[in-house]
């Protein structure tokens, strides 16, 4: 919402292509006031600047300056959504992080089998799926991966 509504604001975004996004928003916010100008902003996106604008039924304090609300243009550049959380790769992760925290380490397909029920040694969420998982967290330095003659132990990093 925020960028929708600084899109439709600010003339200097909204006739830009490809607007170099920051430079814009930090020339037009105030001088040390970065926390209350972004909550504000957001807070302004959420009740008058959405999808579907309410500008005069929020009584948006922008209308004075607005271009869009001047010009009667609220088209906006399609914002991206974040993906869902419930089943995403970032639960995953967290669900490795919390379990070994909470185990100290645990052999691959014991944690494989707790992070999904639905975790199969050879099946689509398998070895291979867990493996690129705790690569990615071993990258980020969260944890040790030991792989031995016998099983594969996985810990945090301490």
């Amino acid at each position: 919402m925020v960028y929708l509504a600084n899109h439709r604001a600010f003339e200097e975004i909204h006739n830009v292509d490809d607007p170099d996004y920051e430079t814009v928003a930090n020339a037009i916010m105030p001088d040390g006031e970065s926390r209350i100008w972004n909550n504000a902003i957001m807070e302004l996106g959420g009740v008058a600047c959405g999808k579907k604008p309410r500008c005069d039924e929020a009584s948006c304090p922008w209308r004075e300056w607005c271009h869009a609300y001047q010009t009667g243009d609220f088209t906006a550049p399609e914002v991206p959504t974040q993906p869902s959380f419930e089943g995403s790769r970032r639960q995953m992760r967290g669900r490795v992080v919390k379990l070994l925290n909470e185990h100290g380490e645990l052999q691959l397909d014991t944690l494989g089998h707790r992070v999904r029920v639905d975790y199969a040694p050879d099946g689509e969420y398998g070895r291979e799926w867990l493996r690129g998982l705790l690569a990615d967290l071993a990258d980020d330095g969260l944890v040790d991966i030991e792989d031995g003659s016998e099983d594969t132990m996985v810990r945090l990093r301490s």
